[in-house]
């Protein structure tokens, strides 16, 4: 349902997402004064909340999806997790939203997307595919290795690995390949 709502071009009436508490497991990203006071952070990855949604006005719906968001995650929980927030000096909650916009601007990913695109499937859905790793690019030599290459994406490891299976068997191929 959210999907479809995302590609008629309207933010999803409820949000999926995915959310993690790195700290938990790992307190170093913390300052030593936030880890003994019990600090954590958590992360929530928003889904189907394509780029063009926030083109027009990125302020605002940014603000709307974090609502939303929040709203979604409330709907679980005991307490309001606005209770449960860190507040700053200035008196607002401890919340830091990045939409697909901010993400392209700030670090260069088309869209915003962290994935570069769809995850797909561990096989070969093609007949051209087939024994290919998957990370082959219209360029000799210049392979995918991030989540944009076939048969992985996400943090799956599995284009890097094929990148490097690639390579290896690229290098075997050579007639004289250089050595390391």
């Amino acid at each position: 349902v959210s999907y479809n709502q995302a590609c008629e071009g309207r933010l999803p009436v409820k949000l999926p997402c995915e959310v993690y508490c790195h700290t938990l497991t790992d307190d170093s990203i913390l300052a030593p004064e936030l880890r003994e006071k019990g600090y954590h952070t958590m992360t929530l990855f928003g889904l189907d909340a394509p780029w063009n949604l926030f083109a027009r006005d990125n302020h605002a719906m940014r603000k709307l999806a974090e609502k939303k968001f929040i709203e979604g995650i409330n709907q679980w929980l005991e307490e309001p997790l606005e209770n449960c927030l860190a507040v700053a000096r200035d008196g607002s909650l401890c919340i830091e939203s990045k939409s697909p916009v901010d993400i392209e601007d700030a670090l260069g990913m088309y869209h915003g997307n962290i994935f570069q695109d769809a995850p797909t499937f561990p096989f070969a859905e093609t007949k051209k595919q087939a024994g290919r790793w998957g990370v082959e690019t219209e360029y000799e030599n210049v392979f995918l290795c991030g989540s944009s290459a076939l048969r992985g994406g996400a943090v799956s490891g599995i284009p890097g690995h094929n990148a490097a299976m690639k390579v290896l068997e690229t290098i075997k191929k050579t007639p004289n390949p250089p050595s390391p």
